[in-house]
C-alpha cells in the first residue's frame, strides 16, 4: 500500500508490496514481457513472506494512450490472479485507476 499518497489511499491494514510501473520498450511489447516481469515480482514478494501484492492499473476500454499504460492494465493483473478491491481517487479526465490485490 502506498501510505503517503493522497490519490491512492490505503483500503485496509494489509501489509502489501505495491507494483507501480510496468513499462516495456517498443519492440518488446505484446510479447509477454510484462506478464513474466509481473510473475517474477509476485514470486519474489512471496519468497520474502510478503502477505499480498497490490497494483494500481488503469481500467481503459479498448486501446489507450501509452502514457497511461505505464501502470499496467486491469487485464494484465487479472490474468495474474489479482482482484479489484477498490477504485482510487486518481482518475480525473483519465481512465479509472484501480486498486488490485493478490493474496500471497
Amino acid at each position: 500500500m502506498l501510505v503517503k499518497t493522497k490519490s491512492i489511499r490505503p483500503v485496509d491494514e494489509v501489509d502489501a508490496w505495491c507494483i507501480i510501473c510496468m513499462v516495456a520498450r517498443p519492440g518488446y511489447r505484446r510479447q509477454g514481457v510484462n506478464r513474466r516481469r509481473l510473475q517474477g515480482a509476485v514470486d519474489y514478494a512471496r519468497s520474502l513472506g510478503t502477505p499480498a501484492a497490490e497494483a494500481n492499473p488503469v481500467d481503459a476500454e479498448g486501446r489507450m494512450d501509452l502514457t497511461m499504460a505505464f501502470a499496467g492494465t486491469r487485464k494484465l493483473f487479472e490474468q495474474a490472479g489479482f482482484e479489484v478491491i477498490a477504485v482510487s481517487d486518481a482518475q480525473p479526465s483519465r481512465p479509472p485507476r484501480l486498486i488490485m490485490r493478490r493474496v500471497l
